[in-house]
């Protein structure tokens, strides 16, 4: 059930916006890291630090941008008369929303630079994973069980939770979060350490 807002007005507006504001920094944090290291291969090439940094950078710069529009959004619920007692979740949040997103950059990174049409098919599936995520809508009814598996359904839950003091996920969404979180992480480390070796001979 979607929350009602501040003052008892309708909720849906806070419920789109709790979403869109996290959804729009995970978007912008996968584009730009898929090609992070061969835009910038100069650097690659010629100075001796690790290339992970170029991919940590552009989610970093995401989440930046995410936190000053949540912190304006919170502001505005505050005004309104909403209660945050939620809002310790969002850290929580935070740093779960951008291990996800950094394990999804870093195989991206390493794949573009062995796949250059990837950009072209990745414009087509962030915007299938957008109506796939409840971000317009509630993960309810026939296709909520379906809507379970997308790890943002839960993520999107934690936001919130704490933005809209909105029932927290289930325990078992939450742990499936946690573990798609550190599985995807892990195997984008992995992936990217492998293929770093001929990055260099490569872009």
């Amino acid at each position: 059930m979607i929350p009602r807002g501040p003052g008892g007005g309708d909720g849906y507006i806070y419920f789109l916006i709790s979403g869109l504001i996290p959804w729009l920094a995970v978007n912008e944090g996968i584009i730009r890291s898929t090609t992070s290291i061969v835009e910038n291969s100069m650097m690659v090439r010629k100075l001796p630090f690790r290339s992970e940094l170029l991919v940590v950078v552009p989610n970093a710069t995401a989440m930046i941008f995410e936190m000053i529009a949540f912190a304006i959004f919170l502001v505005f619920l505050v005004v309104r008369g909403a209660d945050l007692h939620g809002i310790w979740l969002l850290p929580a949040a935070l740093v779960v929303q951008f291990a996800l997103q950094l394990g999804i950059g870093l195989m991206l990174a390493a794949t573009y630079v062995f796949f250059r049409d990837l950009t072209q098919m990745l414009g087509f599936v962030l915007s299938i994973l957008f109506y796939l995520s409840p971000i317009l809508y509630q993960a309810t009814g026939r296709f909520g069980p379906l809507l379970e598996w997308n790890p943002m359904t839960p993520l999107l839950g934690l936001f919130r939770s704490a933005a809209l003091s909105a029932a927290l996920p289930e325990a078992s969404s939450i742990v499936y979060l946690l573990a798609v979180t550190v599985g995807v992480l892990s195997g984008g480390l992995m992936v990217f350490r492998r293929a770093q070796p001929t990055l260099v001979d490569l872009i």
